[in-house]
């Protein structure tokens, strides 16, 4: 267990409490009192947030006379839901594009009326068409005529002001009677911004003529949610597949399932953003598709930023999207060239640093070490190990660029929850003793819990987000045209990227391959739920049930997967969220999982695992090709 002698692991747990123990080689065999020593070997942590209001009211309230308000959010679409431009962002999303919705359902209250208010952050075209409010979409056969989106109602929207619109839903026209709890009501807005019609007064700049978000409301209830439709007209994904819990985004696929803008799939607000966020949102997005040199957008048509000495004289990229492309996971280079989305943390390397920066030393991936996997059916699997080169010997551990998928959710869980799934010990004799990262404050303040990073040494997004600008971009703390408030709009950002849904595609499939991962010990580490708390200042993230399938501590993954940093904890890694990882391939351009990229497959990155993992791994190499299969169906659903 991370290296301690068996005298000084005896000293240890009784000193922490354990009656009676035994060592073998199941690891340690507890008495009466495991949790005790469990709970003697937990650090004391400063919480990450205090208690207190959030930062915006709730997303769901009653009023008085039993009518449901629900707050609603978004940003505006270049096209129709189920066609690529609606994935995308137009030029100048971050200015005036994004917009606040009221809905205020009468259901709940017994009458069939359903309210819609509409709040753009600029004024609506005078002159122009009008704004359209489309309800009710077709489902099956109907509402996937030649690819396109239908709905039963296409209707203009009573202007109250330039800025305040609204609509009034009386029944279901998709069946043709009054509305009823339960009921989805999915629209959408056709917009008109000011400058559509040479007329119009305070146009804005670039284009004015766009669609909203598809919205799903669900009548009597309260709240949108992401259920779509596929081609037979089933809705989905059930409440177990919203990896995100509110935050979960719908999977927009055509009749066939094939998802659209399949790498725009961790690039989206959260489902559940509420106003003023989305605005912050898009202007946190500019922010990481910036150039920090030049001030210039990484997509054309947008105007530059007024940037100035913000990129410093060492730095990996110019841009956060530079290696974290499309919010998803770094990726290798080919043998023989430059890596990019890769950098190598130093120990003990007084002429570089803590970390190695090309204008030092330029790293390159030098060649792959082969070890061959024999699997029970006879299948023969190569594993590649990336051996790096700078040009000289140096004590390093390589880290590739994570996804970004659910940062803020993470950061949501309480100290409490994580800390009670964590054995350092492994006082209940399981062979698994995941251990929390510590992230050390000001001198004479408790530690915090670790959360981010390979070894979970960042606690929270904005801790994240100031190490990799100083870290990668080369961005001190005092850069005056990078400031607190250039900060905060990329944490928002970041905190309020949406989660993609599980994709059950293969029901029996993938149920089966659920049972397996259960079976074979993964969700020991990889747990299945986490629920966040009521302590973050975005009402977005508290109380929500989500399914990361993570722990978010370290484990000690055995030799084979150990950097090359000669410390201790080498072999230690913070157990990696897997969901998104299916869209691995289709966001990143290329699936390199692990912490240096190593793995080209998912089965790949299971038969690395070792030590703690080492019983699961093996569990895997014995399973028959038909639960092999559905087990890695299962890890592409999520």
């Amino acid at each position: 267990m991370r290296g301690r002698s068996p005298d000084m692991l005896v000293l240890a747990l009784l000193l922490s409490g354990c009656e009676s123990f035994t060592l073998g080689g199941a690891g340690v065999v507890l008495g009466p009192g495991p949790q005790l020593c469990r709970e003697a070997s937990l650090p004391q942590v400063t919480p990450l947030f205090t208690e207190g209001p959030a930062e915006t009211g709730p997303i769901i309230h009653r009023r008085e006379d039993g009518v449901l308000v629900t707050e609603v959010s978004g940003r505006v679409r270049g096209r129709h839901e189920r066609e690529d431009r609606s994935s995308f962002f137009t030029t100048r999303s971050f200015e005036n594009r994004s917009y606040r919705l009221v809905v205020e359902d009468a259901v709940a209250a017994g009458r069939s009326e359903i309210k819609v208010t509409y709040y753009p952050l600029v004024d609506v075209s005078m002159y122009g068409p009008g704004t359209n409010f489309r309800s009710w979409k077709m489902y099956g056969f109907e509402g996937n005529q030649n690819g396109g989106y239908t709905f039963h109602v296409n209707q203009g929207m009573r202007q109250v002001s330039p800025r305040q619109l609204e609509q009034t839903v009386t029944d279901n026209a998709r069946e043709g009677r009054a509305l009823l709890v339960g009921d989805i009501l999915d629209f959408e807005l056709g917009i008109y911004l000011a400058g559509a019609d040479a007329m119009d007064p305070n146009p804005i700049a670039g284009g004015s003529a766009y669609f909203s978000d598809t919205f799903r409301y669900q009548v009597g209830l309260g709240g949108l949610t992401p259920e779509n439709f596929d081609s037979t007209g089933m809705l989905g994904p059930s409440a177990e597949a919203r990896l995100g819990g509110g935050t979960t985004v719908p999977f927009v696929a055509l009749a066939d399932g094939t998802p659209v803008a399949p790498k725009y799939a961790f690039s989206q607000l959260a489902l559940n953003i509420q106003w003023p966020h989305p605005q912050g949102f898009l202007e946190g997005r500019r922010l990481f598709y910036t150039e920090l040199d030049t001030g210039a957008h990484v997509e054309a048509g947008n105007p530059p930023l007024p940037l100035q000495g913000v990129l410093g004289p060492l730095f990996n990229a110019r841009s956060c999207v530079a290696c974290h492309s499309f919010n998803g996971r770094g990726v290798l280079p080919p043998v023989g060239e430059q890596v990019q989305s890769l950098v190598l943390r130093l120990t003990g390397e007084p002429d570089f640093g803590d970390q190695l920066q090309p204008q030092e030393a330029p790293v390159w991936l030098s060649r792959f070490e082969p070890l061959s996997v024999t699997l029970s059916d006879g299948e023969v699997v190569t594993l590649q190990r990336p051996v790096f080169d700078a040009g000289r010997p140096l004590r390093a551990s390589a880290r590739l660029a994570p996804a970004l998928v659910g940062l803020g959710l993470l950061e949501a869980v309480d100290e409490s929850t994580l800390l009670a799934v964590a054995d350092e010990n492994d006082c209940d004799g399981d062979g698994i003793s995941g251990r929390p990262g510590l992230s050390r404050g000001s001198p004479g303040e408790e530690p915090r819990l670790g959360r981010f990073g390979w070894k979970a040494e960042h606690p929270s997004v904005s801790a994240q987000v100031d190490a990799e600008l100083e870290a990668h971009l080369g961005v001190g703390e005092t850069a005056s045209a990078f400031g607190g408030e250039e900060r905060s709009r990329l944490v928002a950002y970041l905190r309020l990227l949406g989660v993609m849904p599980q994709r059950v595609t293969a029901p029996e499939q993938v149920r089966r391959g659920a049972e397996v991962f259960a079976a074979v010990g993964c969700g020991a580490c990889h747990l299945r739920e986490l629920t966040t708390g009521r302590r973050h200042p975005f009402e977005e993230l508290r109380a929500q049930t989500v399914h990361p399938y993570t722990d978010l501590l370290l484990h000690d993954m055995g030799a084979g997967l150990a950097d090359d940093s000669g410390l201790p904890e080498a072999s230690e890694w913070r157990t990696a969220p897997l969901w998104g990882l299916g869209f691995t391939a289709q966001v990143s351009g290329a699936v390199n999982l692990l912490h240096d990229g190593r793995a080209g497959s998912v089965l790949e990155a299971v038969l690395w695992h070792g030590g703690e993992a080492q019983k699961a791994r093996d569990a895997v190499v014995a399973l028959p090709r038909e639960d092999r299969l559905a087990l890695l169906a299962f890890l592409d659903s999520l």
